[in-house]
């Protein structure tokens, strides 16, 4: 074998164990992606709803909001990890139950979902089995833009909400904060929008000198200009409920009102 035959093949070797390398990297990454992803599909990992109310301004509950919590150890319920992991098939499962412990009123009833969620191909089928199963109450998809949706799939995602509507749901954007960028993050969602939930944790300042970039008149202004209700989360004491009458805000929600209860003690 003459030498550039030697090199002709060792250079062979080379790239094969390259391509070896990367396509195990690859198959590597998607199946821990894969595994992270179906997280709370796992049925062992206890879950439930709870709910808690909206309010308007003459203390008359309009809503509810599902709030999925994970049973722990200890007893306790807290906000479980990874919720863009949980298939809609789950989230079916287990709102039947907790429809059973809700009113029949005509009020809205709140789910909140996550980008994957939405983008599911079984997400039309949800919306229409929830609107038939809550009726006559309403139903509201919350969604949180975080801004790191694919631009790619925003079409896809518009798509859905526009048809979803289209059935009778309204879409709210919740956890609208004092950041320039949380309005950068829903600019592409504003003509799909019907509520806007901001949260007075993000707008309340221990320190006078802290600068906010936008403050809840600005988020009332935008809500007004564009039609779209405005609905104020975390009013926790007297002075919250005071400026939601000043801002003239009617719908209002949070432990003044009610701390979110497990539905099945509620209907007990």
């Amino acid at each position: 074998m003459s030498l550039a035959q030697l090199e002709a093949v060792l250079l062979w070797i080379t790239g094969f164990a390259v391509v070896t390398l990367v396509v195990t990297v690859a198959i590597y990454f998607w199946y821990s992606r894969k595994n992270s992803n179906n997280y709370l599909e796992n049925k062992e990992i206890p879950l439930r709803y709870f709910i808690q109310k909206q309010v308007d301004f003459r203390g008359q509950t309009t809503g509810y909001e599902c709030l999925l919590r994970q049973h722990n150890a200890d007893g306790s319920w807290s906000l479980p990890d990874k919720l863009d992991s949980l298939p809609l098939q789950r989230v079916i499962f287990l709102l039947e139950d907790t429809f059973k412990a809700l009113p029949t009123e005509p009020i809205t009833l709140s789910i909140n979902l996550e980008y994957d969620q939405i983008l599911s191909p079984d997400f039309h089928y949800f919306v229409r089995w929830a609107i038939s199963k809550i009726t006559p109450m309403n139903l509201a998809i919350e969604y949180t833009a975080s801004g790191q949706e694919s631009r790619l799939k925003r079409h896809l995602f518009l798509k859905r909400i526009r048809d979803a509507r289209a059935y009778g749901m309204r879409f709210d954007v919740d956890n609208v904060g004092s950041s320039l960028d949380n309005l950068k993050h829903i600019k592409w969602l504003l003509p799909q929008i019907d509520s806007l939930k901001c949260s007075m944790r993000s707008f309340r300042k221990t320190d006078p000198s802290v600068w906010l970039d936008l403050n809840l008149q600005y988020w009332n202004r935008l809500s007004q200009e564009n039609h779209i209700q405005l609905i104020l989360m975390g009013v926790e004491n007297e002075a919250d409920e005071k400026l939601a009458e000043q801002l003239k805000i009617r719908v209002r929600q949070g432990y003044r009102f009610g701390r979110p209860a497990n539905p099945r003690e509620e209907r007990q």
